[in-house]
């Protein structure tokens, strides 16, 4: 049985489509017999799987809003690629070892929950030629498979922190405090160290901030102590980067003629955006590289039309000088959390 995963179906049909060949078919009725889609979760749809991940909001629009669950383990490995994916349930959620009299778990924003869970799917919305023939003028998405998870058992655990152990010479992201140890540069973690560069200490700007390294780390060489192979180390907030040249991991977005670059929780402006080589309209969501000197400014809201009546300056942070590249998607942890617009 040969398994068709949705990221190499997209390939599939990206390679046909510009070498002029038509798309791979798959009867569905060959599904579950000599092919089997996989979902999100790279497990088979329909197959149970236990994850960890902490429950969102979905967006405001379109088939993927309510609750949602952004995983952060699966099968026993720890992920950091973002996974975002509505959750629903007809069971009344337990942990798999409760008692009979024990009482639901109630699955709230921002918990982090260990669960039994199997992935599901179908098409929604409808086909862009359809909508035009039959004149329809509602909103609604096009026509693309969606998949969700099913919640069979639950558990609240605690909220899941990324250490060094969980990705063994893998790429990943993490956080610590820049600390100078004999001559060293170390980042120092929850109990853990990493020892970023032996041939010399980090440079004062740094020293004491909160920084993050990414790439890959090696193995435990004794005392949770690791040594960094390859990658990079820069600082993580932007109050302390004011005045200095910057390389920031983002995505632009774009509203009433407006562009802004989102890093983290915050938006910056960036000096002529929309005018910069190479730019392109659909870039509106796209991650990239910003590079440039980063300050200070007062200006109108990023997201209101310049120009509005009775707009008020704000301070925001600003690139002046930038270039930008594209990168691949962010990780899980570049993207921040939505807000809770209510206690969770």
């Amino acid at each position: 049985m040969r398994t068709l995963a949705a990221s190499l179906v997209l390939f599939v049909i990206t390679l046909n489509v510009t070498s002029g060949a038509e798309p791979q078919k798959v009867p569905v009725s060959e599904l579950g017999r000599e092919f089997v889609l996989t979902g999100k979760l790279q497990v088979p749809l329909g197959k149970l799987a236990k994850v960890r991940g902490v429950i969102v909001a979905g967006p405001f629009k379109g088939y993927e809003g309510g609750k949602n669950l952004r995983v952060q383990w699966i099968n026993g490995k720890y992920t950091q690629k973002y996974l975002r994916i509505p959750i629903e349930s007809p069971f009344d959620l337990h942990p798999a070892e409760a008692e009979e009299d024990d009482k639901p778990v109630k699955l709230k924003y921002g918990h982090t929950y260990e669960l039994d869970v199997y992935e599901t799917g179908g098409y929604v919305g409808i086909p862009n030629a359809a909508r035009r023939m039959g004149k329809l003028f509602a909103q609604t998405t096009n026509h693309y498979f969606r998949t969700e998870v099913v919640g069979v058992t639950a558990k609240k655990i605690a909220p899941i922190t990324f250490t060094p152990e969980m990705f063994i010479g893998e790429n990943v992201l993490l956080q610590g405090i820049a600390t100078s140890e004999n001559g060293k540069a170390v980042m120092v973690g929850d109990g853990w160290k990493i020892i970023v560069r032996k041939e010399k200490p980090w440079p004062m700007h740094m020293e004491g901030k909160t920084i993050e390294t990414l790439g890959v780390t090696g193995p435990d060489i004794g005392g949770k102590v690791y040594e960094f192979l390859k990658g990079d180390a820069r600082l993580v907030f932007l109050k302390d980067q004011i005045g200095r040249d910057v390389e920031l991991r983002g995505r632009a977005w774009s509203r009433n003629g407006n562009w802004w670059f989102e890093y983290r929780d915050s938006e910056l402006d960036v000096e002529g955006m929309e005018n910069l080589p190479g730019w392109e309209a659909n870039n509106h969501g796209r991650s990239m590289f910003i590079k440039g000197r980063l300050e200070k400014t007062r200006l109108p809201p990023l997201r209101e039309r310049p120009g509005a009546p009775g707009q008020q300056l704000k301070e925001f942070y600003i690139v002046r000088n930038p270039s930008w590249e594209p990168l691949p998607p962010l990780l899980s942890p570049e993207r921040p959390l939505p807000k809770l617009k209510s206690k969770p």
